[in-house]
């Protein structure tokens, strides 16, 4: 290709359930341009797509990648997501770095949780959207009836391809549009349409009429051309089914078989004429310099801004970067300024082409997707930009990781290893997240799910070589105060020989509403504290609120005033001052009524109506409270609050319930007290001991 303009690129991101053929789909597309030698088995993955242990292990796609590569003079940028509901972080983040969305559905398992759940992502993202029915040539295959499916999704659907057979017996498809055909297996270089047999020409020219009714009835003007002509030219029925997709009225079907492959090359051909360009979608919004508003059109005249969907660290290769480019010029070796870390970078190289063969460029125009590597710091989610037009994009927030477990390594010596691996991991999977237990030291990993964190542990073990196990779940508990306390002393008096060590401080203590965190106002009068020394209180009280009071949870919500004091001219320090506050603190907390909170999160569960009575009697007995019920054809969904700790185990029995056809999503909501007989429980199993301080 020659040199690529925005006008030329199209980011497409691939989604569907787990299995569905996303990957196979795309190797299937890399094999006709010629960029892998064969189409392998699925698990074969011959261009680089789905190559690490974990992939091969499981047979899924587990992070987000990039393939490019050339089509009629088009540049094609496609981003694999997960299928995986544990690693939704990803595929959320190419959604919103793409420009239109191939939906993947098998025609044989037809439209499944994940389906769902990815096509509400697409309406959410306001993404145009082609669906790829994928495996027409499998036995058992339903295509009538996933179609039917798929219509219950609200993807305004049209079926743009007539299906020469099914199954064993499928042969190829052929365009309603523009009356071509593929009746045999595609190969590189022989994707061209052929000419239409006669004996086709009636059921073609039925299927076409229905085609014509859906593309004039997603636009105003052509529905009354359509009503007054009776028919369309080819030339208003490209341009309306064009136009349709852009303004997301129209959700074109196209039929497929990867692994033959066959209807390959019509759905490329739909990209490139369908599909809008980088430089027709809206402009991203984001905030400037000065935390304003700001929107950056896709074009290569604007300033430069670059937004960081996927980290990948290469123990070879160091920090790889998957950029999208949203304007300006990004050219190789560039300096770039990252905004919210406050931090320079330099882009040492951009790549791009199939994972297995990727080349160096110039430069990426306003639309790419590329990798940039050597990058020192910038985290996925972060936007990098022109230092004299500072940028922020506005990209989905990183997702509360709740459900928690103990990652126990066999061998302590290597527990410095495992932590820097996970820390790794951590940059690459937004999903993730990991901390150390205060008082235990226990290294903790955090993540979507039970599958999501034992996935992590595969890869922490082939990465580290450590024998690793996960502990038992942990859940988030916080500690907070249910009553004001007032002059409570903190003293830390000592006497060593030479200076002696001497502070004194009086503390009040208050609640604060939920959410609220924590406080600290300065309210001494007359010097009673130096103005040195009372950051200092401030500090040791920081100290104790990570401790804990009942259980060793964090404390929060709460207020610490200091209103008086005393100090000695030569004995009082910095460190004397901060173990008054330390002490001052964990003396107030105990007069304080301390209370432990749980977190609650918000459930959303989709059911079938049928069976309403028996999850909403489950929630109850979880603990939680039904916020809502809404009928949805003829499914119910159910919106609730329960307990976190209640949660953690939700799925199977959700599934035992519906027998499989239940779905719910999860995300932290607030927290509020624990009830006292799960209180003292946990309490109990937390073996807390407070922390004496020597004086």
């Amino acid at each position: 290709m020659g040199q690529i303009k925005p006008d030329d690129i199209r980011d497409v991101v691939v989604v569907g359930h787990k299995g569905s053929g996303k990957t196979q789909l795309l190797e299937a597309m890399a094999y006709l341009v010629k960029a892998t030698p064969r189409i392998g088995k699925p698990g074969d993955r011959t261009c680089g797509l789905d190559d690490t242990p974990e992939e091969r292990g499981h047979l899924a796609t587990l992070e987000t990648r990039l393939i490019s590569f050339g089509w009629r003079d088009k540049k094609l940028n496609f981003l694999d997501t997960p299928g995986d509901t544990a690693f939704w972080a990803d595929t959320q983040l190419a959604l919103a770095a793409a420009d239109a969305a191939i939906l993947v559905v098998s025609a044989k398992h037809g439209v499944e949780t994940g389906t769902e759940r990815v096509a509400r992502w697409i309406r959410d993202h306001k993404l145009p959207c082609i669906v790829a029915l994928s495996k027409l040539d499998v036995p058992d295959c339903r295509m009538d009836e996933v179609l039917t499916e798929v219509r219950s999704l609200k993807l305004p659907i049209a079926l743009m391809q007539y299906a020469q057979g099914t199954g064993e017996t499928f042969k190829g498809v052929v365009d309603l549009r523009a009356r071509k055909a593929w009746l045999k297996a595609e190969g590189p270089g022989a994707y061209d349409a052929t000419e239409l047999p006669a004996e086709l020409r009636d059921a073609v020219e039925k299927a076409r009429g229905k085609l014509v009714d859906e593309i004039a009835s997603s636009d105003d003007a052509l529905t009354e051309r359509y009503l007054t002509e009776g028919d369309l030219s080819a030339e208003e029925l490209d341009q309306g089914a064009r136009k349709g997709v852009a303004a997301e009225r129209l959700a074109p079907v196209y039929l497929t078989s990867g692994l033959l492959p066959v209807g390959i090359a019509a759905l490329m051909d739909a990209l490139v004429e369908l599909a809008p360009a980088s430089s027709e979608r809206p402009g991203w919004t984001g905030a400037d310099e000065k935390g304003n508003e700001a929107t950056r059109p896709p074009i290569a005249d604007a300033p430069l801004a670059a937004a960081v969907v996927k980290t990948k660290i290469d123990p070879h290769a160091g920090r790889i970067s998957l950029v999208r480019v949203i304007s300006g010029v990004l050219h190789h070796d560039a300096h770039l300024w990252c905004q919210s870390s406050g931090q320079r970078e330099r882009a040492a190289q951009l790549l791009q082409g199939t994972p297995k063969d990727m080349k160096p460029l110039p430069e990426a125009v306003a639309g790419e997707l590329v990798y940039v590597t050597k990058l020192k710091s910038a985290a996925t989610g972060e936007t990098l930009s022109d230092e004299k037009h500072p940028f922020v994009a506005k990209l989905p927030a990183k997702p509360v990781s709740l459900y928690s477990r103990a990652v126990i390594v066999e061998s302590k010596q290597a527990e410095d290893k495992v932590t820097q691996a996970l820390q790794k991991l951590c940059e690459e999977d937004a999903g993730l997240g990991y901390s150390h237990a205060e008082g235990s030291r226990e290294l903790l990993i955090s993540g979507l799910g039970a599958q999501h964190l034992e996935i992590a542990i595969e890869r922490l073990k082939h990465r580290t070589g450590q024998e690793l196990k996960l502990g038992p779940p942990r859940i988030p508990y916080r500690e907070t105060v249910a009553r004001a306390v007032q002059h409570v002393e903190g003293k830390h008096k000592k006497q060593t020989g030479g200076h002696g060590q001497f502070g004194v401080c009086y503390i009040d203590v208050e609640p604060l509403p939920r959410g609220s965190g924590f406080e600290f106002e300065d309210a001494i009068v007359g010097g009673s504290v130096p103005r040195q020394f009372i950051p200092s209180v401030e500090k040791g009280i920081n100290r104790a609120l990570g401790q804990g009071a009942i259980a060793g949870y964090p404390i929060v919500d709460l207020r610490v005033r200091l209103v008086d004091g005393k100090y000695h001219s030569v004995d009082s320090s910095d460190a004397a001052f901060q173990m008054a506050g330390y002490k001052g603190f964990k003396a107030a907390m105990l007069l304080a009524h301390p209370i432990l909170l749980e977190p609650v999160v918000k459930l959303e569960v989709h059911i079938p109506s049928e069976a309403m009575g028996d999850v909403i009697g489950d929630i109850s007995s979880r603990g939680g409270k039904v916020l809502n019920t809404e009928q949805d054809g003829e499914s119910t969904i159910i919106t609730a609050q329960v307990p976190l700790a209640q949660t953690l185990e939700y799925e199977p029995a959700l599934t035992g319930m519906t027998r499989g056809r239940g779905r719910f999503t999860s995300a932290f909501d607030h927290y509020e007290p624990c009830p006292p007989h799960v209180q003292e429980k946990v309490i109990k199993e937390s073996g807390f001991k407070a922390q004496v301080e020597e004086d």
